[in-house]
């Protein structure tokens, strides 16, 4: 028997059940973080937050802003070099829609879609929005690659500070980062190589048996590379254009590690260690990609405190790990999740005006 169009879950239900998963691991997250930590205590962690350094707080938080703020500017600068300049509230709000999207689905599969579904609300014609999807995920994969082999060369030790498991997951990350990098450069240079290379994959699933109607997924497969070539070829030429967006997803990656950084100072660190715990952090955010969870949450925790507790004690590590995921993430995505209902309602607003 077939289903009615109303039995099936529309988006808003979809994206609603991915919030109340999102708020349960968070909890389940912050839950473990206190219980497996020897000597963790609410009553400590207060006392920790009450003797912070203000300033250095003050330099965390305008480093989460700055997060949100380089996203936007990225996304901007990609509009107004191909010829469709938007104001700074609404690269903000493409920004928040692709950090907050991204933060409650797996693997980050709604942030770029919810992007440029706001982009087509405000004119962006789709091949536009998706040159600039394809071009600010290939920049925002190789950012983190750079930042991960500058940090392991200038400080190799932040790569075995880590157990054997969270060394693992750093690997594993490393090698998926890797891999997208590559393929986002196929898809926008590469084209007939990827299709060879997706056509024997296609294969190679029919003959396993995993997937069925080869012909019809080869059509398909056939189709969605014609439209990317459509807007990969906006592309040509505008090497200036990607230099500059490289260097915004750099600092923009930056300024989400700089959160660490200003907490652990903030309570007390020594700048002297500053440094090598910048490079633990970028081996952080490499391995919380090993696992395809909302906001890679659980994973994100555990390398964190696993790493930190070669500079610090357990517990240290574990106020450290709440104050600076707290603020880079949890209070970060929720301004997101604000400007996106603020977005929303201005385009229902707009809608019922006309």
């Amino acid at each position: 028997m077939k289903k009615s169009p109303s039995d099936k879950p529309t988006g808003k239900n979809k994206r609603f059940l991915w919030t109340l998963l999102f708020l349960l691991i968070a909890a389940l997250s912050v839950y473990a973080v206190g219980s497996q930590s020897k000597g963790f205590s609410p009553k400590h962690f207060m006392e920790y937050l009450h003797n912070n350094n203000p300033w250095w707080l003050a330099a965390a938080v305008l480093a989460m802003l700055a997060y949100i703020g380089f996203d936007a500017i990225m996304v901007g600068t990609l509009l107004r070099g191909f010829g469709y300049p938007k104001s700074h509230m609404k690269c903000v709000s493409y920004a928040a829609a692709d950090l907050y999207f991204s933060a409650i689905t797996p693997s980050a599969t709604g942030g770029q879609p919810m992007e440029a579904f706001f982009m087509t609300k405000d004119g962006v014609p789709g091949i536009i929005s998706t040159v600039v999807m394809l071009t600010y995920l290939l920049l925002y994969t190789l950012s983190i690659v750079i930042i991960g082999l500058v940090c392991l060369i200038l400080f190799p030790c932040s790569f075995t500070a880590f157990g054997t498991l969270g060394r693992v997951f750093i690997a594993v990350g490393a090698a998926i980062q890797v891999g997208l990098a590559v393929f986002y450069a196929l898809l926008l240079w590469k084209k007939k190589l990827l299709l060879r290379l997706c056509d024997f994959g296609l294969r190679l699933l029919a003959k396993l048996r995993i997937i069925h109607n080869l012909e019809y997924q080869e059509d398909k497969l056939r189709e969605t590379m014609e439209q990317y070539s459509q807007a990969t070829e906006l592309l040509k030429g505008r090497r200036k254009l990607l230099i500059k967006t490289l260097l915004l997803n750099l600092a923009h990656r930056c300024s989400q590690i700089l959160v660490t950084i200003f907490c652990f100072l903030a309570g007390g660190g020594s700048l002297h260690c500053a440094p090598k715990l910048f490079a633990m952090q970028s081996n952080v955010v490499i391995g919380a990609y090993c696992i395809p969870i909302p906001g890679s949450m659980g994973v994100t925790d555990f390398l964190m405190i696993d790493g930190f507790t070669s500079l610090m004690s357990e517990q240290q590590s574990a106020n450290l790990e709440l104050i600076a995921r707290g603020l880079s993430f949890y209070i970060c995505i929720l301004l997101c999740g604000i400007i996106v209902l603020i977005k929303y309602a201005a385009m229902k607003l707009r809608k019922d005006h006309l």
